[in-house]
């Protein structure tokens, strides 16, 4: 493996919402990349998250700006980008319940923030409260589309699961989106009660705009279940559909998968890979391998990938991506360039600075 540069996709140092989390990546067909994440953040946990892009024209090392696609007053988090053809991509993202940071993590959320910040962060929390008090739910997922290469977008879609590396295209022109079903947008679907503890595949017909349910993967552990989160899915040059989940914490910080045979209706039982690392993002190459990225959060620290040949029963050698001296770090998402190179895109912290940013590295094998 071969390390042909790292560098910045996005890192802000001339403000107190310099936190940059959770991205995304994907390429569309003349090879301009596409980096989502959320941004302009006081925190890990913080109510401040926008759903940021950047792009780049020349395979990677060079970036755009930052454009803001998505700044509601909820804390947008977790942007996922997939590339359909013809300049179409769906974005995805989700939203905290505001009693969360009001509640539970109010402590931390004020304690976090740098003292520019708080006077602003203090004024979400307070607005919060007044608007929402204690009762209900509106957390949320969401996808947006847009028919011109990212230049604008169509309004949003709701979709009842949420993952942070967001949606896959197929070949017979699906989008399927796998992920855990948020809670405060859990439906009933014939006699079948959804709650927060379930991963369900979703499917799209209209490149994202609206979504219907297809099935839910059976977790029959119950301490795996509970620690199910953040899924990725892909779909093999067969047909065979390849899930890959974070499950567990801490000492198992680790990924199990499973396949369905029948187009997402029926899954094999879960399987753990005992590979060190989460969350997990899957990006079927062009030789028809299937190419894991994730993140150690065990030392040593820092962004991975291994290369599965057979489907994604089994997977090689890690192949190390990025060092950090940081565990608030990872989630790394892989997008193949058309010269055979690869762009992982994460976020960790850049040298000595408090607060982490976008960061890439560019190799091939």
């Amino acid at each position: 493996m071969e390390i042909i540069k790292q560098g910045v996709v996005y890192r802000a140092t001339e403000t107190p919402f310099r936190y940059q989390g959770w991205p995304s990546v994907a390429v569309d067909e003349r090879g301009t990349l596409y980096a989502v994440f959320s941004g302009y953040r006081s925190s890990h946990v913080c109510p401040m998250g926008k759903t940021v892009m950047c792009v780049s024209y020349d395979g990677g090392e060079l970036w755009s700006c930052p454009i803001i696609v998505n700044d509601t007053v909820y804390d947008d988090r977790d942007a996922g980008i997939t590339y359909l053809s013809d300049g179409k991509m769906v974005l995805s993202w989700f939203h905290n319940n505001p009693e969360y940071y009001c509640g539970p993590w109010r402590e931390k959320v004020v304690g976090n923030a740098e003292p520019e910040a708080l006077p602003v962060v203090l004024g979400m929390l307070e607005y919060y409260e007044k608007t929402f008090g204690k009762g209900g739910d509106v957390s949320a997922s969401f996808t947006k589309v847009s028919d011109d290469y990212g230049m604008s977008w169509h309004s949003k879609s709701v979709i009842p699961v949420s993952a942070p590396h967001g949606a896959v295209y197929t070949a017979s022109g699906r989008l399927l989106y796998v992920g855990k079903c948020t809670k405060g947008r859990c439906e009933i679907i014939g006699n079948m009660q959804f709650n927060s503890a379930d991963t369900a595949l979703y499917e799209s017909f209209d490149c994202g705009r609206s979504w219907k349910y297809v099935s839910t993967i059976p977790i029959d552990d119950v301490m795996v279940r509970k620690n199910a989160y953040e899924p990725h899915i892909a779909e093999l040059a067969d047909g065979t559909i390849v899930v890959a989940i974070r499950i567990g914490e801490k000492e198992d910080f680790t990924i199990y998968t499973t396949r369905s045979h029948d187009g997402g209706k029926t899954w094999d039982e879960l399987a753990k890979t005992g590979i060190c690392g989460s969350p997990p993002h899957l990006l079927v190459l062009r030789d028809g391998s299937l190419l894991l990225s994730y993140s150690r959060r065990l030392s040593p620290l820092g962004s991975r990938a291994r290369i599965s040949t057979d489907g994604g029963i089994t997977f090689g050698d890690e192949i190390l991506l990025s060092n950090t001296h940081h565990n608030d770090h990872g989630y790394a998402a892989t997008a193949q360039l058309p010269d055979e190179s690869f762009v992982t895109v994460y976020y960790e912290r850049y040298a000595d600075d408090s607060k982490t940013s976008i960061l890439y590295t560019k190799w091939r094998l």
